[in-house]
């Protein structure tokens, strides 16, 4: 009959062709399994943290965002308070020494 006994690690399959048999060792068999389920699990866990990643990169554009606003408008009010303090003192102080000569005039 068969040239190969059957045993208990292996599990023989149908016959392919003539001369070609089919067999798998279960120890082998549980290998793959095992490889390919840390294989989904990395894959899993790699696209669940760059997923995070991706949301608290939004959440500090945001941020971000917010905070340059707030900032570009308190420097603008700055600016200006300033402009008004620098045109306060050339008035008054008059370091233009080319209206030096009119303000004599007067």
């Amino acid at each position: 009959m068969n040239e190969q006994p059957k045993t208990a690690r292996s599990y023989r399959g149908s016959v392919v062709d003539d001369n070609a048999v089919i067999s798998i060792n279960i120890r082998w068999l549980g290998q793959l399994l095992a490889l390919a389920g840390m294989l989904v699990y990395g894959y899993y866990r790699i696209e669940t943290r760059l997923g995070n990643l991706e949301k608290q990169i939004a959440e500090a554009d945001g941020t971000i965002r917010g905070l340059l606003d707030r900032h570009s408008v308190e420097e603008e009010q700055q600016r200006l308070e300033l402009e008004n303090r620098v045109s306060f003192y050339e008035k008054k102080l008059n370091i233009n020494p080319f209206s030096w000569k009119k303000g004599n005039k007067k």
